[in-house]
């Protein structure tokens, strides 16, 4: 027997609805001060097993933001400077910049001068960068997840993982000791920018012996960098990026995708690399502290030769021309800086788009709602058609009525429109007449292009995804597709071979049909101002967004929209009976007047829904697949002997998760009540 309290379950709700800030201590009611809980707070506290909720993490604020921002990304970060320092490399011997600074610093395989020097420093650079990464983040660490040391939890950082970031911290500071005890920095003449030879020899360079006898401590550093940065940021061992999955979900991954990918990163690496080389480098051309402004500190570091300027008498450093000198080459400086740091985004959506419209043009995406291609239904002889029968099976006319009759309910195409898609495949739109019994002398070619853009592009769209069907590619490719069994009127195609298939649609208290009222507002001039909830003006009320334009209604603004389709509904409407005059200026003109029966109000209502961005609209869409199942024989069969359920309830069903509803105002909206009401009513039968 065990005994649950629930007040003490409850405690962590409690002080979450006391105090939620996490940014500022607040005296709590068992009278110690804390920072506001969440909900993760809550949950860890459980996997911890503490006796109480308190909080456990500590979120970053104001500075910690930047350095949490930094230490999560601080691999591709360091990525980044490495192709930056890569760049300055070649950049120094292209003859772009100014001569001292870019000819005559030998070969990249054979460095001589600022490119020996640059290799020493970079190193030099590279250890203390690491040593200060790795020291921070374990300060930080320590200091984020602090209340939750010594407990156990799966988010924090463990022994081992601390002490591979010490040793990486250490060894960071060795490499730098040896290399800078090591290093041999040589001042490069200035005769050595216009000549190679003479005293323009670097003694460092003379010879191969020597030239590694300079260069052995910072390659060995740079070997074993990479090493280490290698192991510690591989899949099977991630501690630079937490979270990522193990190993175990890389076992089956296709190697070739992987090295393909790794090729087109390492392409958008070189590109940035081409960029700042040419371009970026060059554009700084003498802007610098040693040529502009004579600092000694740029001269002994990189090996240039002394140059005179504002700043090159220490009784000047604080002069205003050389704080105006100094000022300036910062922020010329930083902003290439910074524009290198961030040239890999939009060399990212440079290589996004080229290696997008490669895949697309291989999965034959070009085309995807291209109207112009005919398409031809005539049943054993049409392309369109003989394909339609290999992937919807011998009764695929069913399947093609019943998407024509959407259409034509939904007003996207006129009734003569849909008869005349319906009799290209030989069918009638009347579920009574058998299929195949249509006058095939009037069987022809489709021609999209005549027909409204909505209809035409997703019906282009139909017709090219048989193509995928029948010839599977991407992660499909290789999957047969067998039209006796997988085909939904196939010969041998059985119902329980349909997965079932559940929508969950939430909604808050999102218009679900814009209402009559709605529609036929919007041409005052204060419907275009902000709306006031309560009905009273004031200064600092709340306000609700405009209802309309100031011009037009709603309606007439959707109807300049989509003019045809607004006939194609009076026509539809004429056709049934529904209404006693065929023109589209006197329905709206009964409608905006209030003289529609209130049946024809809901007509047009949900014509608007299908127009607008309204829940409706997601919610008819989703009754699509069951109504496209319910088109199968061999499903309606299964129903059949099953009148107590719906076609096809096993197979699929729709959620309107409306969590509002029945709710009075403000929270709830009775018109959207009314919405919900009247979409149930409907379609009862989906």
């Amino acid at each position: 027997l065990f005994a649950i309290n629930f007040e003490q379950l409850q405690d962590g709700l409690d002080q979450m609805s006391f105090h939620t800030n996490p940014y500022v201590r607040k005296k709590m009611k068992d009278g110690k001060f804390m920072r506001g809980l969440n909900f993760d707070d809550i949950n860890e506290s459980g996997i911890q097993c503490r006796p109480g909720v308190t909080k456990t993490f500590r979120e970053a604020v104001s500075l910690c933001v930047v350095i949490d921002g930094v230490l999560c990304y601080r691999g591709p970060l360091v990525m980044k400077l490495w192709t930056m320092m890569i760049a300055l490399y070649i950049y120094m011997g292209t003859g772009n910049g100014q001569d001292i600074t870019t000819l005559n610093n030998g070969e990249w395989w054979w460095p001589e001068w600022l490119r020996l020097n640059f290799l020493q420093w970079s190193a030099l650079a590279d250890a203390m960068l690491w040593v200060c990464l790795e020291l921070l983040f374990l300060v930080y660490k320590a200091w984020q997840r602090g209340p939750s040391l010594c407990w156990r939890s799966p988010g924090l950082l463990t022994m081992v993982a601390a002490l591979e970031h010490l040793l990486n911290a250490c060894f960071s500071a060795g490499g730098f000791l040896w290399v800078y005890s090591q290093a041999n920095f040589m001042r490069k003449p200035m005769v050595c920018g216009q000549s190679d030879t003479g005293v323009c020899d670097d003694p460092r360079a003379a010879t191969l012996d020597t030239m590694m006898q300079t260069l052995q401590p910072c390659i060995c550093y740079w070997v074993a960098r990479i090493v280490i940065f290698i192991i510690m940021t591989r899949r099977k061992f991630p501690i630079f990026i937490r979270g990522r999955p193990d190993k175990r979900r890389f076992k089956d991954s296709n190697i070739q995708q992987e090295l393909l990918a790794n090729f087109v990163w390492v392409s958008i690496l070189m590109s940035c690399i081409f960029v700042e080389v040419q371009f970026l480098f060059p554009s700084t051309r003498g802007i610098d502290f040693n040529t502009l402004c004579g600092l000694k500190f740029q001269q002994s570091i990189f090996g240039l030769p002394q140059q005179v300027g504002p700043c090159s008498e220490a009784s000047n450093v604080l002069s205003s021309d050389c704080v105006s000198c100094l000022s300036a080459v910062v922020v010329a400086q930083s902003l290439i800086f910074l524009t290198c740091l961030v040239d890999i985004y939009f060399m990212f959506y440079i290589y996004a788009a080229i290696v997008g419209s490669i895949m697309g043009s291989n999965r034959h995406l070009n085309n995807l709602k291209n109207t112009s291609v005919p398409i031809d239904l005539r049943p054993g002889v049409g392309k369109e058609a003989k394909l339609f029968e290999e992937t919807f099976g011998p009764h695929w006319q069913y399947v093609w009525r019943a998407m024509v009759k959407q259409l034509l309910e939904e007003s996207y195409i006129s009734p003569r429109q849909a008869d005349s898609l319906a009799g290209a495949a030989r069918c009638s739109l009347d579920e009574h007449v058998a299929v195949g019994q249509k006058d095939s002398k009037r069987e022809k070619a489709i021609n999209l292009k005549k027909f409204p853009d909505v209809a035409s592009e997703r019906l282009a769209f139909f017709f090219h995804s048989l193509m995928w069907i029948k010839f599977p590619s991407g992660p499909a490719r290789g999957m047969k597709f067998n039209s006796e069994t997988d085909a939904l009127t196939g010969k041998d195609f059985d119902h329980g071979s349909v997965p079932s298939l559940t929508m969950i649609i939430p909604a808050y208290n999102e218009a679900v049909v814009p209402s009559a009222e709605f529609l036929r507002s919007g041409a005052l001039r204060e419907d275009a101002m902000n709306q006031n909830p309560d009905n009273q003006k004031g200064v600092g009320d709340l306000t609700n967004p405009p209802v309309g334009d100031g011009i037009n209604s709603n309606i007439g603004f959707i109807i300049s929209q989509f003019p045809d389709e607004w006939i194609f509904l009076t026509e539809r409407l004429f056709s049934e009976g529904k209404i006693e005059n065929n023109s589209s200026h006197m329905l709206y003109k009964q409608f905006m007047h209030c003289t529609l029966r209130p049946e024809m109000v809901g007509e047009v209502r949900l014509w608007a829904m299908f127009r607008t961005q309204s829940v409706g609209k997601t919610v008819v869409g989703a009754l699509q697949y069951g109504r496209a199942l319910a088109t199968v024989p061999k499903i309606r069969q299964y129903y059949q002997t099953r009148p107590e359920k719906r076609i096809p309830e096993d197979h699929c069903e729709v959620i309107l998760a409306h969590q509002t509803y029945g709710q009075d105002a403000p929270e709830g909206d009775p018109e959207n009540d009314d919405a919900v009401r009247m979409l149930m009513a409907r379609y009862p039968m989906d």
